[in-house]
């Protein structure tokens, strides 16, 4: 059997050239026959054909990804490993939406800690366009390496010459720090914008302290005894009573705590109110009313009259004055406390 070849269409397009191959050609008319007898050979090719081996990498996809945030593209990263593009294109796009956000977090980010702080995208804009840039042709990027915080770039041409401006970016706090002299020169003002140190107050000393650091002297000058006043000076006593009046001026004496002797006076003070009544009514006794006072009171013991008794018993300024009826006298110096009678009636209920 002479096997052929096609050689192409004939020029009226209805035929099929065919050549052998000494050179000699055919033709064949292209009918409907034709047509599916070609349509069944090429199905059957395709299914009989082995499929392409799938394209792989010998570098993990976590690898892969963390090269591409490091800054690469695929097709950079297929050149320096000579890995299989394919291989490296299915994890790229993720990686490459992550920069771009860190991008955007980073231009909304304001220049320092006032309120109404520009934000960083306007700031760069408008100082390049002082030096006749147009903000159009900036070029934003971001990449960040392994341990390593982000960094946010912006490309542009200056003078015929590229140039880049450096941050680095923490994006949970929200701040951006310059990384060379252009990135300084946009965002950086004349007065620095870091915090004011504040001035480190003084702990303020307790109160107790301070009243303890002073030297110690009387609020009020000692009371002389009987004894002192009898060899005292009359002009030593002056001073003493100035000296305590001006000190005492302005200020309220404390109410003075009496010390009571073994004998309680007020002993038999039971209070006021509803008891004190209801034992009046069991035993038919209670205080004298206002008015039998007088009347009802004893006479006070008076001292003697001789002329011998009366000298004993006059009082003197060195010693206190001894009671007639024996009674206990309260201690010097301090006063005793008035009975239930003296309170009520005003005169002492013998």
């Amino acid at each position: 059997m002479t096997e052929l070849h096609l050689v192409g269409p004939a020029d009226d397009g209805q035929q099929l050239v065919l050549a052998d191959s000494d050179g000699h050609e055919f033709r064949v008319a292209v009918t409907d026959e034709l047509r599916q007898a070609v349509r069944h050979a090429a199905a059957r090719v395709r299914e009989t054909a082995p499929a392409p081996a799938a394209a792989s990498s010998s570098m993990s996809p976590k690898e892969i990804q963390q090269r591409i945030r490091g800054g690469l593209t695929a097709a950079e990263l297929a050149e320096l490993t000579g890995e299989p593009l394919a291989a490296l294109t299915k994890f790229e796009a993720p990686v490459i939406a992550e920069r771009e956000y860190i991008v955007a977090l980073a231009r909304d980010t304001r220049i320092g800690s006032d309120a109404g702080a520009p934000i960083l995208g306007d700031l760069v804009a408008d100082r390049l366009a002082q030096r006749g840039i147009d903000p159009e042709a900036l070029a934003w990027d971001a990449w960040r390496e392994v341990d390593e915080p982000w960094k946010v770039c912006v490309d542009f041409r200056a003078d015929d010459r590229s140039v880049r401006a450096l941050w680095t970016f923490d994006h949970q706090a929200r701040s951006l720090t310059a990384q060379d002299d252009e990135s300084r020169w946009l965002t950086e003002t004349e007065l620095l914008d870091v915090p004011i140190p504040k001035r480190h107050l003084a702990a303020v000393r307790a109160q107790d302290d301070v009243e303890a650091a002073r030297p110690l002297h009387p609020s009020r000058p000692v009371q002389p005894t009987a004894a002192d006043s009898e060899t005292s000076e009359p002009a030593n006593a002056t001073e003493l009573l100035l000296q305590d009046l001006a000190e005492r001026r302005g200020t309220r004496d404390p109410l003075p705590v009496d010390e009571l002797d073994d004998h309680d006076e007020d002993g038999g003070f039971e209070g006021f109110g509803p008891a004190a009544k209801a034992r009046q009514a069991e035993t038919g006794f209670g205080a004298p009313r206002r008015g039998s006072s007088a009347s009802t009171a004893k006479p006070r013991p008076t001292a003697p009259t001789t002329s011998g008794a009366s000298a004993a018993s006059a009082p003197s300024a060195a010693s206190p004055r001894t009671p007639a009826n024996g009674e206990r006298r309260p201690r010097k110096g301090r006063a005793s406390v008035p009975s239930w009678d003296e309170i009520v009636f005003g005169a002492k209920h013998d």
